[in-house]
């Protein structure tokens, strides 16, 4: 959904642009070409609006993960137990990639249990 607004908006942006650098005599684009070379264009970077824009859900956010691996190893700390820099790292990537799984399984799950099918 973030990606197609994502698309939308850099559509948007970028089209005004296409258009003003495709009426150039020396690029060779029919005008019922700009909107098609626009769209191509949006799609190629609306990951990067997506990136930018720090959207990414928080199990897949490096950022959200070491938080929460920093909070773990001090409350671990108080208890004695001592997280190297390389653990806690290891730690971190080993939580985005679970994230990452257990989010797709989410996903899966409630697309089994949903009533209606695709499309409808």
């Amino acid at each position: 959904m973030l990606a197609s607004i994502a698309i939308e908006l850099a559509r948007d942006l970028i089209l005004p642009e296409v258009v003003k650098a495709l009426r150039h005599d020396d690029v060779p684009v029919a005008d019922h070409d700009v909107k098609q070379v626009a769209d191509a264009v949006a799609e190629k970077i609306a990951p990067i609006i997506v990136n930018e824009a720090n959207a990414e859900p928080w199990y897949q956010s490096r950022v959200t993960i070491g938080a929460l691996v920093s909070i773990g190893t001090g409350i671990a700390a108080l208890f004695g137990v001592i997280v190297s820099p390389q653990d806690a790292e290891l730690i971190i990537g080993i939580g985005v990639a679970g994230g990452t799984v257990i989010g797709g399984l989410i996903t899966l799950y409630g697309r089994w249990k949903a009533k209606k099918p695709l499309g409808r």
